[in-house]
């Protein structure tokens, strides 16, 4: 066990693509193989690497790591999972089912909008519509996924722009860069878990859609034969982008503890507001290993 870092530490990661996919080049957290493969080398001299589950279950926390990775794009499950299981470490893969069954992820569709340097247009397209004043062009990415704007609506209205546009093929292309079932790898190192149903802010969404979306995952999860953990993983995983009743949710689905992305490492053992769910911090690696050693002594430091 590591005796360099006192706290614990759960890394994120989402693309691992060599050459990322047409239409995702802007905002997309990537790293590439090369580094991926560097950083979990590193990785593995400097901490005690476990599985999630194991993580959330330890008396102490101190010197372990975890692997996890967010929205199951499918280039994960070519080589970069493969790759883990050779290494025989454990990750954990937090899916969406909607996409999984062949939904496009939403926030790839305002990535696309991105690229061809269309925001302009969307705004100008939907001026009428009071809800599109809360996003400003030059902060596009970010504004789409206020918390005071209701991310379905918002999905809707990207769907509709694209297809004014003439981009559904473009729209289309994308939905094959998210897993589908089929691709999904079965071993005793892989765990699958919920991260709702479309990633939508769900702190956004009314009551019963905030349900629905948790509520949806875990039952699709549920008939997988896959190994599942019961952690819940929070889309986006800021401090607002959930409530009081993504808490309640996720223990009525059977969760046992709810995962947040503040790039922060834990240390004591915290508990989420109503439902008394243990809460895990997480934090995005950034592209290289220098910058992951970095960043990883900060915030430990900080813990």
């Amino acid at each position: 066990m590591s005796v360099k870092y006192q706290g614990g530490h759960i890394l994120l990661y989402h693309g691992v693509f060599e050459h990322i996919p047409t239409g995702l080049e802007s905002r997309l957290h990537n790293v590439n193989p090369v580094e991926f493969r560097q950083q979990i080398a590193w990785l593995r001299d400097q901490f005690d690497i476990v599985s999630l589950d194991d993580f959330i279950t330890a008396k102490s926390r101190r010197g372990l790591a975890a692997i996890t990775f967010d929205d199951a794009y499918a280039d994960l499950f070519i080589n970069t999972i493969p790759w883990l299981i050779e290494e025989k470490l454990p990750s954990t893969i937090f899916l969406n089912s909607n996409l999984i069954e062949g939904d496009v992820f939403w926030r790839d569709k305002v990535r696309l909008i991105l690229s061809k340097g269309l925001e302009e247009a969307f705004l100008k397209y939907f001026a009428q519509e009071e809800w599109v004043h809360e996003i400003r062009p030059e902060r596009f990415y970010k504004d789409s996924k206020k918390v005071d704007l209701n991310s379905r609506v918002v999905d809707l209205a990207l769907d509709a722009f694209l297809t004014q546009n003439n981009l559904d093929y473009a729209v289309s292309q994308l939905s094959k860069v998210i897993a589908t079932e089929d691709n999904l790898i079965d071993n005793p190192l892989v765990n699958y878990g919920n991260h709702s149903a479309s990633h939508y802010v769900l702190a956004s969404l009314a009551p019963d859609q905030q349900r629905e979306e948790i509520m949806s995952c875990q039952g699709w999860l549920n008939k997988l034969k896959n190994r599942s953990t019961s952690a819940f993983a929070a889309p986006f995983g800021g401090t607002k982008d959930i409530d009081m009743n993504t808490f309640m949710f996720a223990k009525e689905a059977g969760c046992s503890a709810v995962l947040m992305s503040r790039q922060a490492v834990n240390r004591a053992q915290r508990k989420g507001p109503e439902a008394e769910l243990p809460v895990f911090e997480r934090y995005m690696a950034p592209p290289t290993q220098e910058e992951l050693m970095m960043l990883s002594r900060e915030l430990d430091r900080l813990a």
